[in-house]
């Protein structure tokens, strides 16, 4: 076998001098030095980077070409034609790059949808390039047979074929799952066991990113043997069920409509399709109920599920639903029992509160000793209402621990607030004593413990004493005159006044008294 010697790249009678050729090379490895130093710059921007070596070759190419062109002169002509060749494939793959970029990245992002498939952008770019060569062989080396090239790349594709038979049926089934999108970049799916978010598809797998943050990778030609739940197709709108078990003595209706006030008053539950409850059966220890609503976000169901059921337990507590344990209850008392004890000692704390409180200072100690024995004790969770502006309202609210935000809505709806209050802060005297709608909202900021009179309540106190009417009217003179004064200096807002008669007759209309 002949061994290729130098005078095979020469033209006939042309002979290299050697300095010249020394020279020329020293030249070129300076000057690509010089650009790969620049191009360690270059390659911080993100989209150069994705052609940083595609780019290097052109760079070489291009510089061979300028550099040694008195030496490619005397070569052969294919010499030259060859390194052109390899300078215009790179410029076509590096054109491509960018263009991809631009149509399937930067395009797709202005327009809001979701980027296409690795798989199908690095096909198509396959192919593009693969004709691409052809057309610069056939131009820069015309007397070169196609067929026989054609031939032998058939040859190696089919022992390559068989050399990878595992890579190429993902390859194939990367294509069919892009062709039939059962899900796109950016669905949550559910795909032999594992569920989260599809990252990206390539030609071989596809990642999806669950709830951890882990990334978990599967191989195309499993995902196509197995059922796949796409969780945001075809709308994003998802339906989540859960559970819930309440006491026997507690009618199924009010159940039923105190847990969908709970979901209507969610804003991550949607209200169309409508949220709904139903009576899933009896339990041995609990009447069990299934509660469906929608959601927008799949990736978000577990802290939505989770708040609906931390405002359940506090609604349910205010409301008197008990949630049963799933255990027998066997209780040993003696004497005073544990429930009495704390009981009393909610009374006497009660009574002491109220002993610090203007609005209920005109009554007896009689009086105020009845009024701490029915009222009421009301826990809310962070972030839930107390109660909202411009809603009716019938009773009056003691913080005994944490912290509320009292707001107003200013002329553009935004809510403004105006006060912060916490243990022992009150309000709501005005819809207590003469049904008023509530003037401002309050909303609890840490969980909240609250002491509540209601008017069935203060109903028997003003019927028992016909001059305390008069009484209460005269402090609500008072502190209304003093809360419009804090109102105009906060928000601006200014109110009418009202006098003692006008308060002493909304007093009387409203309970009912002659």
């Amino acid at each position: 076998m002949t061994m290729p010697t130098m005078s095979m790249f020469m033209q006939d009678g042309s002979r290299l001098d050697l300095v010249e050729v020394m020279s020329r090379l020293g030249i070129l490895l300076v000057v690509y030095g010089g650009f790969t130093a620049a191009q360690r710059y270059l390659v911080r921007n993100p989209l150069l980077r994705r052609v940083g070596v595609t780019l290097n070759l052109l760079a070489l190419a291009l510089l061979t070409l300028l550099c040694l062109n008195p030496v490619l002169n005397q070569m052969h002509a294919g010499v030259r034609s060859a390194v052109a060749a390899a300078a215009v494939f790179m410029g076509v793959i590096i054109g491509l790059r960018l263009f991809d970029v631009f149509l399937f990245e930067r395009l797709a992002s202005w327009r809001g949808k979701p980027p296409t498939a690795l798989v199908v952008r690095d096909l198509g770019r396959w192919l593009v390039s693969a004709i691409a060569l052809v057309m610069i062989v056939r131009a820069f080396f015309p007397d070169v047979n196609l067929s026989v090239l054609a031939v032998s790349s058939l040859v190696a594709g089919y022992i390559v074929g068989n050399a990878t038979q595992d890579t190429l049926g993902n390859l194939v089934a990367g294509l069919a799952l892009n062709t039939e999108t059962p899900f796109q970049i950016g669905d949550w799916v559910t795909v032999g066991g594992n569920t989260g978010v599809v990252v990206n598809t390539t030609w071989r797998a596809t990642t999806l990113r669950t709830k951890a943050e882990d990334h978990i990778i599967i191989p195309n030609a499993s995902i196509a043997r197995e059922p796949i739940i796409n969780y945001s197709r075809p709308t994003r709108c998802h339906g989540c069920y859960s559970t819930i078990g309440v006491d026997y003595d507690t009618p199924p209706n009010k159940v039923r409509q105190v847990i969908l006030d709970v979901l209507n008053g969610d804003s991550d539950i949607l209200k169309t399709p409508p949220p709904s409850v139903f009576l899933a059966g009896y339990g041995d220890f609990a009447v069990n109920f299934t509660i469906k609503f929608f959601i927008e976000d799949y990736g978000r169901l577990d802290p939505i599920q989770s708040r609906v059921m931390d405002r359940l337990w506090y609604t349910f507590k205010r409301a008197g639903i008990g949630i049963p344990y799933p255990i027998r209850d066997v209780r040993l008392r003696s004497g005073v029992s544990l429930e009495q004890q704390q009981k009393e000692s909610q009374r006497r704390a009660a009574l002491a509160m109220l002993d610090d409180i203007e609005l209920f200072s005109s009554l007896s100690e009689a009086e105020r000793a009845r009024l701490a024995d029915t009222i009421v004790s009301l826990p809310f969770a962070c972030g839930e209402a107390l109660c909202r502006e411009g809603e009716p309202g019938d009773s009056f609210y003691i913080i005994r621990s944490g912290q509320v935000t009292v707001s107003l809505a200013d002329p553009d709806g935004q809510s403004m607030p105006v006060a912060q209050l916490g243990a022992g802060g009150f309000f709501g005297e005005m819809s207590l004593l003469t049904g008023e709608t509530r003037s401002a909202t309050a909303r609890a900021e840490t969980d909240v413990e609250a002491w509540c009179v209601s008017k069935k309540d203060f109903a028997g106190l003003l019927k028992a004493d016909i001059d305390l009417a008069g009484k209460l009217a005269a402090i609500l003179e008072k502190r209304g005159a003093e809360r419009r004064a804090k109102l105009a200096t906060s928000s601006g807002k200014e109110t009418a006044p009202l006098t003692q008669s006008t308060l002493v007759t909304r007093i009387r209309r409203f309970f009912n008294l002659a």
